[in-house]
């Protein structure tokens, strides 16, 4: 079996390479679990080619191939691909890949390709689902060599799994660390929002959710994210290039719906939105601003950035920020 597994959700690949490593025989691991970087794809290919000496499956994993960095030499190796044994199965992990490259064709021609995207940080509902589900399928005791059968039995309220998702984000990693603390303090007990709070800190408060409170016009929300993102030693820069990026975003998108764009997909185009799905929740987001409050917001914001540029220790950016988020109170 020949799979590629792609995708910015490294979580969701690790648990994928765990299931195959747990078909496995665990005792038989140093002999059947291969793991190689790209850079030793001879090397994998010469393992995945040998039959198993124990009988049972053998598992070559080849890490970090982004697939540019393989040229015709390799595509001609990767020829022996119609050699392998049924008992082997190997797997190529790459976070993203160029899908008109001919050795990207040439392994999906004889294998089989798992994508894995990262949920979206907007999306916090599809980010709930995926806490509940992680919750229902989660094992304790994650191991080097092979993974306990015991499953976690963890109860939550509404409220803990709606914060959950605001205070990890679609981070499934820490998720499911979170989950599992918090199955070892239930001991099978339904937890409520208020332990989950305690046991739980948000750190997922972003550049994203200040830029969201901005423009809401919540600045006794706004002090408190940006309190939090400087307190966690966020760079200046960062925190004012996502609000700008996303300021822009939201003037693009009112300007466009105003002059007429009713599209989803034209929409998308125009404003350079490459997932046209996010288009339905930018529409509910600038639905009740003003394309001139948008427009000042930006050039605020963007003085400030141009100033850090310069040199400048963004001294004035809570009085920016502050500012904008009264060009969006309601009087």
């Amino acid at each position: 079996m020949i799979v590629l597994l792609t995708g910015d959700d490294e979580y969701a690949i690790q648990e994928q390479l765990n299931q195959y490593k747990a078909e496995i025989d665990s005792q038989w691991l140093t002999l059947c679990y291969h793991r190689f970087p790209a850079v030793q794809l001879d090397k994998a290919l010469s393992v995945a080619r040998t039959r198993s000496l124990t009988g049972g499956k053998k598992l070559v994993i080849v890490e970090n191939c982004h697939l540019k960095q393989w040229g015709d030499p390799e595509l001609a190796t990767l020829q022996q691909l119609v050699q392998l044994p049924n008992s082997t199965m190997l797997v190529f992990v790459a976070t993203n890949v160029d899908k008109r490259l001919k050795v990207y064709k040439h392994l999906v021609k004889y294998g089989k390709l798992l994508e894995f995207a990262l949920i979206p940080p907007w999306r916090y509902d599809l980010i709930e689902q995926a806490i509940v589900s992680l919750a229902a399928k989660l094992y304790t005791n994650t191991t080097d060599n092979a993974v306990t059968t015991q499953k976690i039995k963890l109860l939550l309220s509404e409220d803990a799994v709606t914060y959950l998702a605001q205070a990890i984000g679609n981070d499934m990693t820490r998720a499911a660390s979170e989950l599992r603390k918090l199955d070892i303090y239930a001991q099978g007990r339904k937890l409520e929002l208020a332990e989950v709070q305690e046991l739980v800190p948000c750190q997922t408060q972003n550049s994203l959710q200040l830029a969201a409170a901005m423009r809401e016009g919540k600045s006794h929300q706004v002090l408190q994210l940006l309190d939090d993102l400087l307190s966690r030693c966020q760079p200046l820069m960062v925190i004012v290039s996502t609000i700008l990026t996303q300021f822009r975003t939201w003037l693009w998108v009112k300007s466009a719906i105003v002059s007429g764009v009713k599209k989803d997909g034209e929409l998308a185009q125009l404003c350079n939105i490459s997932n046209p799905h996010r288009i339905y929740y930018l529409r509910q987001e600038v639905a009740n601003t003003s394309i001139n409050a948008l427009a000042k917001a930006v050039t605020m914001i963007l003085d400030v950035e141009m100033s850090i540029k310069r040199g400048g220790d963004g001294g004035d950016l809570l009085v920016v920020i502050l500012g904008v988020c009264r060009l969006f109170q309601v009087v």
